[in-house]
């Protein structure tokens, strides 16, 4: 996929989980953010949404809500969840938050 394909399926995809999902937050993150995407990435997406559901049922249902043209990774943290890894000091998160593109919120 060329940058300009990528560029509409990440904003496609915000979109929808804008739309169907009303987060406070979507988070891009990865190669895609990073502008080092090549034919074997894919995207990844940090959402924050206060949605009281198992984190599996979270990310299970914001990947129905659109067509997958390509291979997408979705994580949902709550904003509860989101703090307790800030105070933990988690470096995923911490990477994610300093490094990550955001696309909404």
């Amino acid at each position: 996929m060329v940058a300009k394909d990528i560029e509409k399926e990440i904003e496609y995809i915000t979109r929808e989980i804008v739309k169907k999902y009303q987060p406070q937050k979507i988070i891009l993150f990865g190669s895609a953010a990073e502008g080092s995407f090549n034919q074997d990435s894919d995207l990844d997406f940090f959402i924050v949404k206060d949605d009281p559901r198992p984190g599996g049922d979270r990310i299970c249902d914001v990947s129905a809500m659109f067509e997958h043209n390509m291979a997408v990774d979705i994580l949902v943290y709550t904003p509860a969840e989101l703090e307790q890894c800030l105070q933990w000091g988690d470096p995923f998160v911490k990477e994610i938050l300093s490094c990550g593109r955001i696309l909404y919120g």
